[in-house]
């Protein structure tokens, strides 16, 4: 079996865009920060066939890698999370629990830091990569789908070499719903059918070690 249905593995894309975005930068004048985190992550709706799946809200830890150019504070970072949840389903209000769930999150993406040289340091960031949803002790098979995501947050350096992270995201992941025919005016056409669902908050706090 698998959860929840209609996965699509689209983690070559986002290994492609990383291979992309580390040729793309000034890597001689690189700064590297590798930031271990935890925190907490909302809970999710994936409406199904079958039913709604909830995926309940839990911490979650893990590590990124920032790697800046120089002081402009252009930086591409890759991440990866784990939240430890429970899969529950809601069909036709009755609710069950399905298994226990371990969630992933890979990503890579851009960031900009405002303020250069400061003790305080915000920051946006926008990156893509895939989500991993892995049933524990079930015959489920686990589910891979795209993700995008969006975040924000702001960097206390206590010297040159450690410093804190405080950042609040949301995390997109995508749907593949299969592929689709249409007749009529003014042309014929096809395509393919997603869906955005699942959709977690996400709030941690890391510690920045910088080389």
């Amino acid at each position: 079996r698998r959860f929840p249905g209609g996965g699509i593995n689209l983690f070559s894309l986002s290994a492609s865009l990383v291979l992309l975005l580390f040729s793309a930068s000034t890597l001689y004048a690189q700064k590297i920060e590798v930031i271990p985190f935890a925190g907490y992550q909302t809970s999710a709706r994936i409406p199904s066939v079958k039913g709604d799946f909830r995926v309940n809200d839990g911490m979650n830890y893990g590590v990124s890698l920032d790697l800046g150019s120089g002081d402009a504070g252009y930086k591409i970072f890759a991440s990866y999370s784990r939240q430890g949840s429970l899969l529950e389903i809601d069909t036709a209000g009755i609710s069950g629990t399905v298994c226990d769930l371990a969630v992933h999150y890979i990503s890579f993406g851009a960031q900009l830091e405002f303020f250069q040289g400061d003790m305080i340091v915000p920051f946006s960031k926008l990156g893509l990569g895939t989500t991993i949803y892995q049933p524990l002790d079930s015959d489920i098979a686990s589910e891979r789908v795209m993700h995008f995501n969006i975040a924000g947050g702001a960097k206390l350096y206590l010297n040159d070499h450690i410093g804190f992270r405080f950042q609040a995201g949301l995390l997109l992941p995508i749907f593949f719903e299969g592929y689709y025919f249409e007749e009529g005016a003014p042309e014929p056409g096809e395509g393919m059918k997603t869906k955005v669902a699942g959709v977690q908050g996400d709030f941690t706090t890391g510690l920045i070690v910088r080389f």
